[in-house]
C-alpha cells in the first residue's frame, strides 16, 4: 500500500514541476516583451536627448539579456558613430547589414558615410 502511495506522491510532484515550468514560460512571454520594451524606450529617450555615453555604458547589459535583439545591437553601434568610435559603429553595422534584412539599408547608408570619411 505505501508504494503506491509513493508513486501518487512522485506523480502528483512530477505533474507539478511540468505545471511550473509551463506556467514559468506563459510568464516570460507575458513579461518579456514589456521588459525588453522598458529597455528600447529608455535608449530612445538617451539617444533623443544625445546622450551617447548613457547608451553604450549600458548597451551592452541589454544586449546580454537579450542576445536576440536587434534594436540594441543597432543603438549600440549608432551611438559608436555618434561619438566617433567609427571603426567599432563599422563592425557592428556591417554584422547587422548581414544578419539583420529590416536594418540592411540604414546599415549600409552608415557603412558607406564611414567609408566615405576614411576615403576623405
Amino acid at each position: 500500500m505505501e508504494e503506491k502511495i509513493d508513486i501518487l506522491f512522485y506523480l502528483f510532484g512530477t505533474c507539478m514541476v511540468f505545471w511550473l515550468v509551463r506556467t514559468a514560460f506563459a510568464l516570460k512571454k507575458l513579461l518579456f516583451p514589456r521588459v525588453n520594451e522598458r529597455f528600447i524606450k529608455r535608449i530612445n529617450d538617451w539617444d533623443s536627448k544625445a546622450e551617447y555615453n548613457s547608451i553604450l555604458e549600458n548597451v551592452d547589459s541589454f544586449i546580454k539579456m537579450f542576445p536576440g535583439e536587434s534594436d540594441f545591437v543597432w543603438a549600440k553601434a549608432r551611438a559608436l558613430y555618434k561619438v566617433g568610435e567609427h571603426d567599432k559603429a563599422l563592425e557592428l553595422f556591417e554584422a547587422l547589414s548581414k544578419s539583420e534584412p529590416s536594418w540592411k539599408e540604414s546599415a549600409d547608408s552608415y557603412i558607406n558615410s564611414i567609408k566615405e570619411q576614411r576615403d576623405a
